[in-house]
């Protein structure tokens, strides 16, 4: 598996595609409300990075993505929690994070841990969606809850219902374990951190992932996005 950094206005666009349409293919759909900026600063300002099955897919064979910035770089989402008793450059937060083919997102959540141990990360914090549809259960055994559920002011379903996130971060034993448990399997990365490649014990749909690939590639464009 390749965790690549995308740099170009191309890949940028290509990733916020697909969170766009990830997000509105989940349950009733959701997306941001007109007021918020918060993601296209996400996407304008983070380190984005797409899931790839190896070296040699291009974009359209893009799996799953998120995007990473440390608390030096910018604020976290949300006031909440607080974690100014680390360094802010030694916090990592983790959003915008999509996963449109099965089984791609656990994939995309090992790589996130091995590009924290590489970032020397003290804390982890996301921010996974509680309601009206619970995300947050995958991230239990390597995060802790802060705090109670958040009304999330920056996003809507399709609806106009208000949606609520659960803070939840990732430091001391935990951290060092999901660091351990993500990388045991062999990776290498370059300097900058622009490609990780990794081994996986995890599996994806691969027929799924050709059959998507196939329908991007067709003149039926998909429409361009914003963020979560």
């Amino acid at each position: 598996m390749e965790l690549r950094l995308l740099s170009t206005a191309e890949e940028r666009q290509i990733f916020a595609r697909n969170l766009v349409e990830t997000r509105l293919a989940k349950g009733a759909g959701f997306c941001e409300t007109g007021r918020s900026q918060v993601g296209e600063a996400h996407l304008a300002f983070g380190r984005l990075y797409g899931l790839f099955a190896d070296e040699s897919a291009g974009l359209d064979d893009m799996m799953a993505g998120l995007v990473m910035h440390d608390l030096a770089s910018f604020p976290q989402s949300y006031p909440k929690p607080d974690l100014t008793h680390y360094p802010p450059e030694s916090v990592l937060e983790f959003g915008e994070l999509w996963a449109k083919i099965a089984g791609s997102a656990r994939i995309i959540r090992q790589a996130g841990a091995i590009l924290a141990g590489e970032l020397h990360a003290q804390a982890v914090l996301a921010y996974p969606l509680f309601s009206p549809w619970n995300l947050s259960a995958a991230y239990h055994r390597d995060f802790d809850p802060a705090g109670s559920p958040i009304e999330w002011p920056y996003i809507r379903t399709t609806d106009g219902n208000r949606m609520f996130v659960q803070a939840m971060v990732s430091e001391g034993e935990k951290l060092a374990r999901m660091i351990q448990d993500a990388g045991q399997w062999g990776f290498s990365a370059d300097a900058e951190l622009t490609r990780i490649i990794f081994n996986s014990p995890f599996k994806v749909a691969r027929r799924r992932a050709e059959i998507r690939a196939q329908r991007v590639s067709t003149p039926e464009a998909a429409p361009m996005a914003a963020r979560a």
